[in-house]
């Protein structure tokens, strides 16, 4: 059963409506918005903030939602749609190198933090263990992919809500992740307006996600790979025009291949 008092403070009056960003209540079933009174349920072992919404269609989002797929996503799914995507037919991006790049270009100072599109928890692992685990929550849309996080990290809360309408307050939160996600998300653009308006001032975005390739070989498997599962890439000349619009000022923008890392910070007033 979800517990609102098991999350620290800062979690706490970080919590919002999707809708009109107010606070929050407890219910007998969930949580309720104090001003605009829309209700949340929240009888299981997380709260719902779109449980009426559906994971975009496609082949990609049918395999993130796929219970029986899931456990297999990381060690086999993900390694080929790097190398597919990204170009990383090398393997010079190991998940040693996203961790790192993670502990890298988070500290202590940005939490309390989201790792929106959790997905099974592969990178919030790896936050907790930098941050704590109970300065990182988890946002996913995906039913499976958060049965398949709580099981693994039950000590990390985590929400299921939209990327499209997160759940938290105006400059609420110190650090908004989003590890090879923001490919798959609907309109990056309306998802980086909202990180940036949930970080307070000099929090940090980080994220890792794919460039068009200018390579007309790796372009043509990257095409093909975008129509069949539904997902894009990006130039690094709109993501950094979609951040600033968002109020992120970009502090560092690392790729290899056709990958890309990348951190900015919410512009202080």
């Amino acid at each position: 059963m979800f517990d609102l008092d098991k999350l620290t403070p800062a979690l706490r009056r970080a919590l919002a409506c999707p809708a009109c960003h107010g606070g929050l209540a407890r219910t007998s079933g969930g949580l309720r918005c104090a001003a605009c009174a829309n209700e949340y349920p929240a009888n299981g072992e997380y709260p719902d903030f779109a449980p009426e919404m559906r994971m975009k269609s496609g082949l990609g989002p049918f395999y993130l939602q796929d219970p029986l797929h899931v456990p297999h996503y990381e060690a086999k799914t993900r390694v080929a749609f790097l190398e597919i995507m990204g170009g990383n037919w090398d393997g010079a991006v190991t998940p040693e190198v996203e961790d790192d790049y993670l502990r890298g270009h988070l500290g202590a100072g940005d939490a309390p933090l989201l790792d929106l599109a959790c997905g099974a928890g592969r990178w919030t692992r790896t936050l907790a263990g930098h941050l704590g685990s109970d300065q990182v929550i988890g946002l996913d849309l995906g039913r499976a992919m958060l049965t398949s996080i709580r099981a693994a990290l039950p000590e990390v809360p985590v929400i299921r809500a939209s990327a499209l309408a997160l759940p938290f307050a105006d400059g609420s939160l110190g650090g908004v992740n989003c590890s090879n996600a923001l490919q798959l998300l609907p309109d990056p653009r309306a998802v980086l307006f909202g990180a940036g308006r949930c970080l307070r001032p000099g929090g940090v975005f980080t994220a890792f996600t794919f460039l068009r390739s200018e390579s007309p070989a790796r372009r043509y498997f990257q095409h093909r790979h975008e129509r069949t599962f539904n997902v894009r890439s990006f130039t690094a000349g709109e993501l950094i025009t979609w951040l600033d619009s968002a109020g992120l000022a970009l502090t560092d923008l690392t790729t290899e291949a056709d990958m890309v890392f990348l951190t900015a910070r919410r512009r202080r007033l």
